[in-house]
């Protein structure tokens, strides 16, 4: 068990943050064997460090990490493994505003051809046939982008729908190899793709930038 200041020093975050996450069931209600003194459990260090890899890498809302935590499958022992298996819930989706296909196309004044157009060409990716805030969002870049800036997204479409098949493949064959557990293996490979694939990809682009423009 830790003391507050403990798992202060030891999750490297502020206690009004710890407070907080307690407040809204992220994190268990500590013992309390006696007055002013509050014991957490060892693993609120993990769940708290696994909060903020959903935040960092996921840009994670607290609404949608706590709709990961309640969900039945998940297993603060083996996070990312949850995780691999849920990530509709956290992928930023936001199931609070639903849109059919004729709201978009009236708030867009594009026919409903042309979205499903981009559906079928993997511009637009509806979970399950549902259009999102999330495909709102995306719908609004793409109308307002020029002939130009439409290319480079056709690029990055060709560039994912190979790039899925490599990484799927990757993932089935490391899974299959591992010799250090599902859990850890899941999580070398989220930071393969959430780290270092944007990484690579966005200092490319800045390093090319700043040689062009010198």
């Amino acid at each position: 068990m830790l003391k507050m200041n403990e798992l202060i020093q030891k999750s490297d975050t502020p206690k009004s943050t710890i407070l907080y996450y307690v407040k809204e069931g992220l994190l268990p209600e500590p013992d309390k064997p006696k007055p002013n003194l509050y014991l957490y459990e060892e693993k609120c260090v993990q769940i708290i460090e696994f909060i903020k890899y959903l935040q960092i890498n996921f840009n994670s809302s607290i609404a949608q990490i706590k709709a990961l935590f309640s969900h039945p499958s998940f297993d603060i022992n083996n996070p990312y493994e949850t995780l691999f298996k849920t990530l509709e819930l956290i992928m930023g989706a936001n199931f609070t505003r639903i849109y059919s296909i004729d709201e978009l196309a009236g708030e867009f004044k594009i026919s409903k051809d042309e979205i499903s157009k981009l559906v079928e060409d993997g511009f637009l990716m509806p979970r399950d046939g549902v259009f999102t805030g999330k495909e709102r969002e995306i719908l609004s870049i793409i109308v307002n982008s020029s002939k130009s800036e439409l290319g480079i997204i056709k690029a990055y479409v060709n560039l994912a729908q190979q790039l899925s098949k490599d990484e799927v493949a990757l993932t089935i064959d490391s899974l299959k190899n591992s010799t250090k557990g599902t859990n850890e293996t899941l999580k070398h490979l989220f930071d393969i793709l959430l780290i270092v694939k944007p990484y690579i990809l966005n200092m490319h682009t800045l390093n090319t930038y700043k040689k062009e423009t010198k």
